[in-house]
Parts: structure tokens; C-alpha cells; sequence
């Protein structure tokens, strides 16, 4: 009887083991994604997010040789590290996991902070395969875990609209250090809307979305000032944020709609502390009206002024004859004057549009973007501008970019890398460090306009600008305190420690089957003393009848064990093979 149940307690755990370890390799199949493909013919309509030393590139449309006219839409999830030196032919790009839930959008936005980013509206498919939008949801990234998540999101009592939809090709930012984001017009249609009819037309938009990232809430500003300055509806433009002011504006350049275009010649500014729109009318050469150019702002070391590099684009008229742009130009703020920069004798990047542009230090990275009909591929698709030379460059540095590659990619301190380039002093006055001695617009401004009511230095936040930048405090007493602002490539921006995950669950069930063998040998061990219990109280004829027969009774025993042992044995790989089909099923599902 002892070998029969020790026999059984064998099968038992070989039978446990089994089990665990196909759940585990089911576990680690489901678990595993392909990776974003890194290599392209083109890539445009991306989204994009700057986080300590890595740009995040999310989903938008791409093709992998030229002649593609489907499946662009994708949701490919890719770093660029900027905490290390790489030339623009071979960029330091790595595909991530293709995320499981957050949809293939394009012309959406990612809003973000120090460590998660949010994805806010975009297009889904309006070509093979079209593709019918679901209901709105807001996707967040936690960067520390690598994991995607949807989020419940709340709406502020005071929201213009207590309902949010998903809007697409409006202009986003994220406010610097303050988990704050904005999401400016954009439009409603049947590729962003669920239950929207094809045969209803576009809406255009002209309300600001306020995104509270720490409270995970909305708030949809629709009045204040919006009638009273005139402020148009439009899609495809840019917003930008300058720290100016108590608490910051926005300025809302380019875009349109159907029918018409914002005029390049005025601009709408958003105060963030008065939540009232203005108008301010600009000097100098004023750039063609256009629709989906980029634009990213670079301040000056003592915070005088802020200047906002505007590349690209293009004009949709005629119809379907659209003209791409590959010019530049930088809008000096306060002084709200256009300066056309000088790329004569430069390998400038090809025309395009919907392209992305990120401020690294004293560099503008260009990520992607619509080339039209005449090039056929634009791969790999980075370019690097230098902001304090204006020159177009073939590497990035990461010296440059506030990243000290010397010591191994590592943070290196200093002054801020970016310094006003001569064009902008030439109009401006001071030096590369600033100094300006314009500190109010060329033109004439609206009473109520913050760029007169206000100046750099009333600033009340730090500010925290992707690479070293100016960092400016104001105390109590009205003490102005500018510093230097290095972030950290190699802090929170860190992945998922995969080894640390694999080595958990393994630890972890190699306890619970450690924990089932014991719990079974230790049920082995009392049906022991019960059977010898039992056969203590035997009367002697019995006792004297196994004694007889014992060898034979025992192989008996054995033989009828091993034949009942047959019935579970085949019940445990026919439940193997039910899991291994249903996990394969729900695999390919996934996938």
C-alpha cells in the first residue's frame, strides 16, 4: 500500500509539473508581441513625444516600398535616443512591442509628463482597409512599466461640453513640467467619430481641450474670448507654448479648413492665467498660409526671448494639387516678428508635410512627413537642424542635444546649449545669451494681451524644456532666479526589466510547486498512518490472508493502479491539448 500511494503521489506531481509548465509557456506566448518595425519607405502623420532622453514615434501611416496603397495605417510604437550620437543615414531608432489595444491613428496627439504619455484623438483608416472609428478612450503609457492602459477619464464641472469625442488633425502641446496638456481645433468626422454617417459632413473646430494629466480630467474651453477675437475654426495647424507671463500662453499658428486659411500675418494667443484668447498682429516677411507644417520653440538663456522655428508644410489649393513647403522661418517672441532663415548652399530636407519636429538642446529633430507624388521614398526620414547656427547637419550630438556622450551617454552639466542665432539678434538686439532689447510686439497689441501685460521674468513655474534649458522661478518677494535645466536620458524613462519579470514568475511558480509537493507529501505521509492504523485493527484471518498473498496482493494492487492511473494520465493530456488550442486561438486573435 505505501509503494502504490507513493506510486500515486509521483504521478500527482509529474502531472502538477506538467501542467505549470505548459500554462507558463502559454503565458509567455501570449504575453510576446511583435516588434515595430524601424525600417520604411516613408513614415507621416505620426505622433510624437519627448521624455528625458528618448522621442517616443506612435502609429500614423507608413509603407515599406513605394509603390504601397493600403495598410498604411498603423499602431507601431518606436524609440530615438537622443542621450547618444548617431548620423541622420543610421539613427539610433528601436521598435517596441506593436501595442495590444491602443489603435492605429494618425494625426493624433501624446500628451506627456516626466513619465507617462497619453494618446488623445486621431483618423482612423479612410483607405483599404477603412476602418469604422470605436468609441472614444483616452490610452496612457506608463514608461516605467512599458505597459498601455486605458484610462477613466472625469470632466471638469466648468467644461464647456460635459461629453469628450475624439477629435483629429487639431494642434497639441504639453505645458513643460506642469502635466498639463492642450488639444486646439481639429475636426469631427467618420473616421474619428463612432455612429457618425459618411454622408453627414466635416465639423471643424475652434475649441481649446485642456487635459489635466495628474487628475486625469478634461475641460473643454469654448467661450472666453473665442467670439471676441475672432479666433477661426481650423484644422491642421500648430500650438506652441511660450513661458511667458504668470502662467504661460499658447499661440495657435497656420491651419484651415475646407474653404479657407489662417493668415500667417496675425496670431491667436491663449493666456493660460486670464484663460482669454487675444489677437496679435506680426512684423517682417510673413510666411504663405499652409496646413500642416511643425513648429517647436527655443528660448533664449535668460529667458528675453522665445523663439519659435516653423518648418515646412504645405497648401492645398488647387485641389489635389497640393504644394509641399521646405522653407523655415522663426517667429521672435515678444517681439512677434517673423524672420525668414537663409538655407541657400544647405542639403535642406526634401518638401513635406505632416512630418513631426522635436527641440533637443540647441537642435530640431524633423521626423517623417508627406513628400508627394515625386519622391518615392523617404527613408530613413530624420533630419537634424542646428538652432543656434540655422544649419541643416548630418549627425545628431548629444552634446548638443544637453547629453554627455563622453562619459558614456550620461548627463553632463553646463550651460544651456542653445544660443540665439545672429538672424534673431540682428532684429532683436542683445547676444547668444540673450539680452534682448525688443520686449514688446513690432505691432500694435490688444489692450488685454499678455505680451504687454506681462514679461518673461513674471514666469511662475520652473520650467522643464526637453534638453538643458532655461529654468526660470520667481520667489515671494519677486526674486527672478534663472538657471540651467538638465534632464536625465537614463532616469524615469527606463523600460520594463525583463530578466527582473522572467526571474518573478519563474521564482513564483517554482513556490507554488514546491508548496503542492509539499502539500502532497504531506497527504501521502497521514494516508500512510491511517493505513497503518487500519491494518493494526485488522482481525488475524484477514491479516493472515495478506500475509499469505502479500507479493501477489501487492502486484495485484500495482497492476489495477496503474490501469485506474491510465484515466486521469489521459484526462491531463487531453486538457493539455484543449489549452494549448485555445491559447494558440486566442494568440492569433491577439496578434
Amino acid at each position: 500500500m505505501a509503494y502504490r500511494s507513493f506510486s500515486m503521489f509521483r504521478r500527482i506531481a509529474l502531472a502538477i509539473l506538467l501542467l505549470l509548465g505548459l500554462g507558463l509557456a502559454e503565458g509567455v506566448r501570449l504575453e510576446r508581441r511583435d516588434d515595430s518595425p524601424t525600417d520604411v519607405c516613408a513614415r507621416w502623420s505620426h505622433q510624437t513625444a519627448v521624455v528625458g532622453g528618448t522621442i517616443y514615434i506612435y502609429g500614423g501611416q507608413a509603407k515599406t516600398q513605394a509603390s504601397q496603397k493600403t495598410n498604411t495605417w498603423n499602431n507601431n510604437f518606436l524609440t530615438l535616443s537622443v542621450g547618444e550620437d548617431w548620423s541622420t543615414s543610421s539613427p539610433k531608432l528601436k521598435g517596441l512591442p506593436i501595442p495590444d489595444g491602443p489603435p492605429p491613428v494618425a494625426n493624433g496627439y501624446l500628451w506627456h509628463n516626466n513619465d507617462k504619455i497619453f494618446l488623445y484623438g486621431g483618423l482612423f483608416s479612410d483607405v483599404d482597409p477603412v476602418t469604422a472609428p470605436p468609441a472614444f478612450a483616452l490610452w496612457e503609457y506608463d514608461i516605467a512599466s512599458g505597459k498601455w492602459n486605458k484610462d477613466d477619464t472625469s470632466v471638469a464641472s466648468d467644461s464647456g461640453s460635459s461629453e469628450i469625442q475624439r477629435a483629429a488633425e487639431g494642434a497639441g502641446v504639453s505645458v513643460p513640467g506642469r502635466s498639463l496638456g492642450f488639444y486646439f481645433g481639429g475636426h469631427l468626422d467618420g473616421y474619428t467619430t463612432q455612429g457618425w454617417s459618411q454622408s453627414v459632413p466635416r465639423v471643424y473646430l475652434k475649441s481649446l481641450l485642456e487635459f489635466d494629466m495628474d487628475k486625469k480630467q478634461f475641460r473643454n474651453i469654448t467661450k472666453n474670448g473665442l467670439e471676441k477675437a475672432g479666433v477661426p475654426e481650423r484644422a491642421d495647424g500648430v500650438l506652441v507654448f511660450v513661458p511667458w507671463g504668470n502662467e504661460g500662453v499658447l499661440l495657435a499658428i497656420g491651419g484651415g479648413t475646407n474653404e479657407t486659411f489662417s493668415q500667417m500675418n496675425v496670431i491667436d494667443v491663449y493666456d493660460l492665467g486670464t484663460q482669454k484668447w487675444t489677437k496679435q498682429s506680426t512684423d517682417g516677411p510673413t510666411p504663405k498660409y499652409r496646413v500642416n507644417p511643425c513648429a517647436v520653440v527655443a528660448s533664449a538663456p535668460d529667458g528675453s526671448s522665445h523663439n519659435v522655428y516653423f518648418f515646412g508644410g504645405q497648401n492645398l489649393v488647387p485641389y489635389a494639387q497640393q504644394l509641399q513647403y521646405d522653407d523655415m522661418y522663426i517667429l521672435t517672441v515678444p517681439a512677434f516678428t517673423w524672420i525668414k532663415v537663409d538655407m541657400k548652399d544647405q542639403a535642406v530636407p526634401p518638401a513635406r508635410a505632416g512630418h513631426t519636429c522635436d527641440m533637443v538642446g540647441s537642435q530640431m529633430i524633423v521626423i517623417g512627413g508627406y513628400t508627394g507624388q515625386e519622391l518615392s521614398c523617404d527613408a530613413p526620414g530624420f533630419y537634424v537642424f542646428d538652432a543656434s547656427k540655422l544649419q541643416w547637419t548630418t549627425s545628431y550630438s548629444a552634446e548638443a542635444g544637453g547629453y554627455g556622450s563622453k562619459n558614456g551617454g550620461g548627463v553632463k552639466g553646463g550651460a544651456n546649449t542653445y544660443r540665439v542665432p545672429q538672424a534673431v539678434i540682428n532684429v532683436v538686439g542683445g547676444n547668444g545669451d540673450g539680452g534682448a532689447k525688443i520686449t514688446k510686439p513690432m505691432k500694435q497689441a490688444d489692450p488685454d494681451s499678455p505680451i504687454i501685460t506681462a514679461g518673461a521674468a513674471d514666469y511662475k513655474y520652473t520650467t522643464y524644456l526637453p534638453g538643458p534649458t532655461i529654468a526660470v522661478s520667481t520667489a515671494p518677494d519677486g526674486t527672478v532666479t534663472t538657471s540651467t535645466v538638465t534632464p536625465n536620458p537614463n532616469g524615469n524613462n527606463k523600460g520594463p526589466n525583463i530578466g527582473a519579470i522572467v526571474g518573478g514568475v519563474v521564482g513564483g511558480i517554482v513556490i507554488i510547486v514546491l508548496m503542492l509537493l509539499g502539500g502532497a507529501f504531506w497527504l501521502y505521509k497521514r494516508k500512510i498512518r491511517e493505513l497503518r492504523a487500519s491494518s493494526g485493527r485488522l482481525p488475524p484471518a484477514v491479516a493472515g490472508g495478506y500475509k499469505k498473498g502479500g507479493e501477489a496482493g501487492l502486484m495485484a494492487a500495482e497492476n489495477r493502479h496503474d490501469t485506474i492511473a491510465e484515466l486521469p494520465g489521459d484526462g491531463i493530456h487531453r486538457q493539455r491539448r484543449d489549452n494549448t488550442g485555445s491559447s494558440t486561438d486566442l494568440n492569433e486573435m491577439q496578434g
